[in-house]
């Protein structure tokens, strides 16, 4: 194959790369196994909310609850060990409230016909509440051993078992998105509602299932937010995990109006956001700083692959 021809279809993987090895000329330590091994596990929570905002973005709706409803459920999974010194009633909770937050989600979306953005919006303000609610602010409820320990510190073959987790997840959800009637449902919604409705597919069913998948994915994160930091507390930055999704995918090529991205683009813009994340930190980038750094990082990033699409569409024309 041609390079340029490489170039534009894989624009995500180059600029990714790029910054790898920009990043390990500053710091020779950015490429070290054990800095490998962090990102993986850094990326987790941030890459759950992602594939559940991938399907939702793709669909041509949007959800801004995620990162919030990550952190009620993180809450929610610590107030129930404390209380019963067990996980398992509480891993339950975690997972029938995220499916109900997101089925009601989709039912005022699909069948109300209310705006996606001002429904999720108010979820997100309901989920911030809910957590200062049920944990005082300023409050910590610490998580120690057995499986917030192995959850969050297990490895197998040296990869840590909450990213193989993720992996496990992106791979299942490849397979829906590529080789099943909803995945194509779920393009042909995020293209055109009504020819979608032509062609027989029931978009009302298939938006609410998108809403509780992506209310699953944020169960999840928060599950996972709460392993790797082994205690929980109402003021952790949730809207800072969402933003951090939302530029993933769209930095690995999903269209934010809905019809257009990849699995594997999506997992690339994952792993960008990663590794901008840790460079910054082991650069020592002040935290007033962190954000417009990011942001100007993340804008180059579009460009290039704005550039580098362009390109590929003048070459087909």
């Amino acid at each position: 194959m041609n390079i340029g021809k490489i170039l534009r279809e894989r624009n995500i993987i180059v600029v990714t790369l790029v910054c790898c090895v920009i990043f390990f000329l500053i710091s020779p330590r950015f490429l070290s196994v054990d800095n490998m091994s962090a990102i993986s596990r850094q990326i987790v929570p941030i890459g759950l909310i992602a594939l559940g905002q991938f399907f939702v973005i793709v669909s041509g709706n949007i959800d801004l609850s995620m990162g919030m409803a990550s952190v009620f459920f993180a809450v929610l999974l610590g107030v129930f060990f404390g209380l019963t010194g067990g996980v398992g009633i509480g891993l339950l909770a975690v997972v029938v409230a995220s499916l109900t937050m997101g089925g009601l989600i989709g039912v005022l979306v699909a069948k109300l016909k209310l705006p996606a953005f001002i429904v999720t919006l108010s979820a997100l303000f309901m989920a911030q509440g809910l957590s200062g609610l049920v944990i005082p602010r300023g409050q910590q409820i610490f998580l120690m051993g057995g499986f917030f320990q192995f959850a969050g510190s297990q490895k197998i073959f040296g990869i840590y078992l909450s990213f193989l987790f993720l992996i496990g997840l992106c791979a299942a959800a490849y397979v829906v998105y590529n080789h099943t009637r909803i995945g194509a449902a779920i393009i042909a919604i995020g293209n055109s509602e009504e020819n979608a409705k032509l062609a027989g597919i029931n978009v009302d069913r298939v938006k609410i299932g998108i809403f509780m998948f992506s209310g699953l994915c944020s169960g999840f994160a928060g599950i996972m937010l709460s392993t790797r930091m082994g205690f929980v507390q109402p003021g952790l930055d949730g809207n800072g995990l969402l933003l951090d999704a939302i530029a993933a995918i769209i930095i690995g090529g999903t269209l934010i109006q809905g019809g257009r991205g990849t699995i594997g683009g999506a997992l690339w813009g994952i792993a960008f956001i990663g590794i901008v994340n840790n460079a910054l930190n082991l650069l020592n980038v002040e935290d007033v700083w962190h954000q417009v750094f990011k942001g100007v990082v993340i804008l180059a990033a579009l460009g290039v692959n704005w550039l580098l699409w362009q390109s590929k569409q003048s070459e087909a024309h």
